[in-house]
């Protein structure tokens, strides 16, 4: 009998290692902590709302430059939404 029984009501989570979240899944993250719809966020980041919505759906990939933005915006949601208002202004 092994010393450390493990059944389904308490899995072990020690060795567990989540996958990385993909750029659909960023973007919707990152959307649902600002609170913010698909077409104000797709304002913030000066595209259209159908670009968001295929990037969202996985019908098209960003480009790497886009990719790169998309893990700084998900990095720090409120500080990158704060400088892209900023530019909005200026």
């Amino acid at each position: 009998m092994a010393a450390k029984m493990l059944n389904d009501d308490n899995p072990d989570w020690s060795e567990f290692t989540p996958a990385p979240l993909d750029h659909a899944a960023k973007l919707k993250a990152t959307r649902a902590r600002l609170s913010m719809s698909q077409a104000a966020f797709a304002a913030l980041l000066h595209i259209p709302r159908s670009t968001l919505q295929n990037w969202e759906q996985r019908r098209t990939e960003p480009d790497a430059f886009t990719l790169t933005i998309i893990d700084l915006i998900y990095d720090d949601p409120e500080g990158m939404a704060e400088r892209l208002k900023r530019k909005l202004v200026a």
